[in-house]
């Protein structure tokens, strides 16, 4: 009897697991592609909603794929390289010019 129930413990763990992933994957397409701010929140809970109603899965692997990346969650990145590179050239690893000819670079990509 017991090794019953821990079989039948270990097949919902299993079938718990299965739908955390299948829930999940809108979420790993967003992420891959980029989407971040309110489109990803939506994206997020239109996929969980998808335990209890299937559409809103569908509906957030569709808005996860139509959706663009183009969320400002870089501006971080950037502004970490503009750190890099001004310790960089206070500690004269890199001349003047190559200094502004990078920070225009980097000021000029969005």
């Amino acid at each position: 009897m017991f090794l019953e129930y821990l079989a039948l413990f270990f097949m919902f763990m299993l079938v718990c697991a299965f739908v955390c992933a299948i829930i999940c994957i809108p979420i790993m397409i967003a992420n891959a592609r980029g989407i971040c701010g309110t489109q990803k929140t939506i994206i997020v809970i239109l996929s969980w909603l998808g335990i209890f109603f299937v559409i809103t899965w569908f509906a957030a692997l569709i808005l996860s794929l139509a959706s663009h990346g183009d969320c400002s969650c870089s501006c971080g990145s950037r502004l970490d390289d503009l750190e890099k590179l001004a310790k960089l050239y206070k500690s004269k690893v890199i001349s003047k010019t190559e200094y502004d000819k990078m920070k225009a670079k980097l000021l000029k990509d969005k």
